[in-house]
């Protein structure tokens, strides 16, 4: 019997679908995926399955070890979850105490609970890690020229910005910039369910 605290992610149980339909239609058969912030690790469980042939390293700053283990033992093919890595976009022994090869990158409402210099970091330490014509994901809720695409995210950002001056939703041109010029290539933008969005990218040279 699995006595380990599984911890849910309400938001995860909405958006894990939709969040694989996008990954199958970049992935290539097979490899190996980071994603830079497992929160509850639940998407590495759900999303496992659908790609049958990929090793997910899931990470995050203080990773909940015992709920990402948990949620691992949900899965069929738990073995190619691997166990969390401690992982601070700002911290550069951390970064570099990974290996440079990822296959693809994925990270899912991160940005806007990163101060805005961590967000465009984030977009280099991915680069980084990330082998050449890999793939990046990015997940969230994001303004459209400055302002809220709906009245739940003015309200979303209002909360986080009262909670921390730092936090915030983030422009989609601010972050497609900041990835352009950490050396990604936009392959797609996608409108997800609930007034978020996805940007697809390609690590170029």
């Amino acid at each position: 019997m699995n006595m380990l605290p599984l911890r849910c992610s309400p938001a995860c149980e909405r958006n894990w679908q939709p969040i694989g339909d996008v990954l199958s239609r970049w992935l290539p058969p097979s490899g190996r995926l980071l994603e830079i912030g497992s929160g509850s690790g639940q998407h590495a469980s759900y999303l496992i399955d659908q790609l049958p042939s990929w090793q997910w390293q899931t990470s995050d700053k203080q990773p909940d070890t015992r709920s990402i283990m948990a949620w691992r033992e949900q899965a069929r093919d738990y073995d190619r979850i691997l166990a969390p890595k401690s992982l601070d976009v700002g911290d550069d022994l951390q970064i570099a105490s990974l290996p440079a090869d990822y296959d693809a990158v994925l990270t899912v409402n991160t940005l806007h609970i990163m101060s805005w210099s961590l967000a465009k970091t984030f977009f280099s330490v991915a680069k980084t890690l990330a082998r050449a014509n890999a793939v990046l994901f990015v997940y969230g809720p994001m303004h459209a020229n400055g302002e809220p695409t709906s009245d739940s995210n003015a309200a979303f950002d209002h909360s986080l910005r009262r909670e921390s001056a730092l936090m915030g939703i983030r422009d989609i041109e601010a972050i497609r910039a900041a990835a352009a010029d950490a050396g990604w290539l936009e392959l797609s933008h996608y409108h997800m369910p609930a007034n978020n969005q996805m940007l697809v990218w390609e690590c170029t040279a």
